[in-house]
């Protein structure tokens, strides 16, 4: 990482004075600015912090050991060392101890810390990341993920700070994986699933295996096919039937459906083809609809729609309209 003398100036003159006021709002401000110097105050404080264990070096003999150094060098027929430089030598052997403490303790802390990276996707934009530990994270547009860069500890943490993400998960049943949403997370030993995170709701759908969301004080535990919603403003959690949803398509890009009414299937292609669908006339009666559809247009669903109901479809580029036939 590339130092900031001036933010590095600010952070060195907070730690030492922290009831500084003035010098403490002039480092959170330059703290708050991006994720990298917050990663670099969190280096430069556990430094600092773990210096004072240094003081521990008081307790070695280093006037005995500069005494033996200087006998030695007495010893030598051209050579007598000054009094200045057998003081020098003992600073120097305190110097090297120090340092010697201060690698270790940095080797130990580069070894174990772990760095999140941040990947962002756009409008019309999709990715993917691996991780270490061989899972994937499919990310939909408009979405935000931090993952580690390695895998240390008991644990496998990401977060999903918003957007939409399909989560394929290695198992390990000695390390959880958890996805850390604001205000819930859920939880898995290796599965996938989907999670689709709004200002006003967290959606998760399993496609295979268990999960366990947890949301405020509440928890529940979801297999393959289940789907539960927190709703972020009365902090409630609702479960509901994932196999008609079909939270997923963006990343399998197949619908299916399965005794699914004709709202779930419309409700389906809405968020799949990001279309408007407007109904005229009551569905209500209408029979259950069963079919899979992988990589279609939406006007050949609608023309499938079409063929099965006694409906008329009117279709433009961002609106569909449907009414009953007479």
């Amino acid at each position: 990482m590339r130092v900031d003398e001036e933010y590095l100036r600010a952070i060195v003159q907070y730690l030492n004075d922290p009831e500084n006021v003035v010098a403490r709002e002039a480092m959170e401000s330059m703290r708050g600015q991006s994720p990298g110097h917050e990663a670099f105050y969190q280096e430069i404080y556990f430094l600092w912090t773990s210096s004072t264990e240094v003081r521990a070096l008081d307790v070695l003999p280093v006037r005995e050991a500069t005494a033996r150094l200087s006998a030695r060098l007495k010893a030598h027929p051209r050579y007598t060392p000054s009094a200045r430089q057998v003081s020098m030598w003992g600073w120097a052997l305190r110097a090297a101890a120090v340092l010697a403490v201060g690698v270790g303790a940095w080797w130990w802390y580069a070894s174990t810390r772990v760095s999140y990276i941040t990947r962002v996707t756009t409008v019309g934009m999709t990715d993917s990341v691996r991780l270490a530990d061989a899972s994937r994270i499919f990310l939909d547009a408009n979405t935000t993920v931090r993952y580690p860069d390695r895998i240390t500890g008991d644990a496998r943490t990401v977060y999903l700070d918003r957007g939409n993400a399909f989560f394929s998960v290695s198992h390990d049943p000695e390390r959880p994986f958890t996805v850390q949403l604001d205000g819930s997370s859920v939880t898995v030993l290796g599965t996938s699933f989907n999670i689709e995170a709004t200002a006003e709701q967290v959606y998760v759908s399993v496609r295979t295996g268990t999960v366990r969301f947890t949301a405020g004080n509440a928890a529940s535990i979801l297999q393959a096919g289940d789907g539960a919603i927190y709703h972020r403003g009365t902090r409630t959690l609702q479960a509901v039937d994932a196999t008609n949803r079909n939270a997923d398509a963006w990343i399998t890009h197949e619908l299916r459906f399965v005794d699914a009414s004709l709202q779930e299937v419309l409700t389906s292609l809405e968020d799949y083809y990001h279309v408007q669908i407007s109904l005229k006339d009551s569905i209500a009666n209408f029979r259950k609809f069963n079919a899979s559809f992988r990589n279609n247009r939406l006007d050949e669903v609608l023309d499938v729609l079409e063929a099965t109901y006694p409906i008329a479809v009117e279709y433009t580029e961002a609106r569909v309209v449907i009414r009953n036939l007479p």
